[in-house]
């Protein structure tokens, strides 16, 4: 029997093997997630990695092919729509409105009427920080402004699950910070979170936990805390790296990986890094920069990357190619 009232597992969304076809392109290869109640999740990915399907599924907007979908304890998504909110990458306004106007016409198509939609339209134009302009039409909002006013609506009907589509697009790094400190608020209000973003500063900030979705798969997924815990890398750029220091190093620790022209520590400490740049001088290697870089959270995105393969070559936080280590090396020797 469905259940529909609570959470099993107290869950908010559960989804189980997942899949989404489009004719004959796989999408969505097995989806499994758990978000529990007032978990902020970040759901990460590249471009046409299947966020947007995953989010709109989540949301009952497409049906999956396969697997189970469980949102607020119910499989009847249209059934709970009333209690999820969602802030589209790029909302549509009709700009003629105000703000103020806008959020009353969404609240009245909701069923909030008289002095209960007066306070939530007041309410979610405070939290928002939007009052000097509710009543400005829309028409005149910068990006910043309609951003606000998109997750005012999202919030109007007081939602237990809200879904965030990139919430910082086309914001410069003022307006960024200013759409994390609102998504701050709202979670610390309580509500479930979903984050679909491509900001690694936004995922650290606001969530508790980070799955990359690749090769229509949604693995790995990881605490924050425990990618905090674990540090930052630091790359040491060197001129030409030799097979055999390559090698040396390698049997060091599982901590350091080799390049051609880069050693990455990750993590790093200041006794690895210290008989790293030890080996380097005794083997006369020329060392050219020493570069603190990624932490641990970009690390783990890297990584989830480079690991597809169907991914692009790995990048490096400088955006140079990282070429996979000792074996390429000991190749060339060998021409």
């Amino acid at each position: 029997m469905e259940k529909t009232n609570g959470m099993a597992g107290d869950n908010t969304i559960q989804l189980t093997n997942v899949h989404k076809r489009y004719g004959t392109l796989h999408v969505l290869r097995g989806v499994d997630l758990t978000v529990a109640r007032g978990e902020t999740f970040g759901l990460l990915g590249p471009n046409g990695a299947g966020k947007s399907t995953l989010t709109h599924i989540i949301l009952g907007l497409l049906l999956p092919d396969q697997g189970a979908v469980s949102v607020l304890g119910s499989s009847d998504i249209e059934r709970v729509s009333g209690r999820v909110g969602y802030l589209p990458e790029r909302p549509r306004y009709h700009t003629q409105f105000t703000g103020r106007e806008y959020l009353r016409t969404l609240g009245r198509l909701s069923d909030i009427r008289g002095d209960t939609l007066d306070d939530r339209v007041d309410a979610v134009v405070e939290m928002v920080g939007m009052q000097a302009a509710a009543d400005r039409r829309i028409g005149t909002y910068s990006k910043g402004m309609l951003q606000r006013i998109g997750l005012a609506q999202a919030l109007l009907h007081e939602p237990e699950l809200l879904i965030v589509d990139e919430p910082a697009s086309g914001l410069d790094p003022e307006g960024q910070s200013d759409m994390a400190g609102l998504l701050e608020r709202v979670r610390a209000a309580g509500h479930t979170v979903v984050l679909c973003t491509h900001q690694l500063n936004e995922v650290a900030r606001l969530c508790d936990r980070v799955g990359v979705l690749i090769d229509g798969r949604l693995d790995p997924i990881t605490s924050v805390d425990e990618l905090h815990a674990q540090g930052h890398s630091v790359t040491i750029k060197v001129q030409n790296l030799p097979a055999e220091t390559a090698r040396a190093l390698t049997d060091i620790s599982g901590n350091i990986r080799c390049a051609r022209t880069e050693v990455v520590i990750f993590p790093v400490s200041d006794e690895l890094q210290a008989r790293v740049l030890r080996l380097l001088l005794d083997d006369d290697v020329s060392i050219v920069a020493l570069v603190p870089e990624a932490d641990a959270l970009e690390q783990f995105y890297l990584r989830a990357i480079h690991s597809s393969s169907t991914a692009s070559p790995l990048e490096s936080p400088t955006g140079e190619r990282r070429e996979d280590l000792l074996e390429v090396l000991m190749n060339e020797d060998k021409e």
